[in-house]
């Protein structure tokens, strides 16, 4: 596992439930059926294309892999969509380092149980540790 930085660039999120991602991020419908399993964050292109998305266990797919929409076709995600002017052919790193200003290159998503323990870190690069 890399080492997480102090603090997280866009989200720090508490899992009391259990220590996996998809614990820290409650997935269900308005209605209370069933889990949405909603990617975390989204990357997308000039053109609305979700070229990278990190799905709601934590992976990191580049390319995107069973993006998460709505009916329309626009991304759904619970951290956020982030734009880049990049194309589909660009790295990992290069899709991050386009979406995030980040001068001090702190972890973009970072989930921390009741110890204050960081067990999943998402770092600058678009690289996931832990669960």
């Amino acid at each position: 596992m890399s080492a997480p930085t102090p603090t997280a660039m866009y989200s720090t999120n508490s899992s009391q439930s259990g220590l996996t991602v998809a614990a820290a991020f409650p997935q269900n419908t308005t209605q209370g059926v069933g889990g949405q399993n909603l990617d975390l964050i989204q990357i997308v292109g000039l053109g609305g294309s979700i070229l990278l998305n990190v799905d709601f266990n934590g992976t990191v797919h580049n390319p995107a892999v069973s993006a998460t929409t709505s009916a329309g076709g626009i991304g759904q995600t619970r951290v956020g969509q982030f734009q880049t002017n990049l194309s589909s052919t660009a790295t990992t790193a290069q899709l991050f380092a386009s979406a995030f200003a980040n001068p001090s290159l702190l972890d973009i998503l970072q989930i921390v149980n009741e110890g204050l323990f960081v067990h999943y870190n998402l770092n600058y690069l678009g690289v996931a540790s832990g669960s």
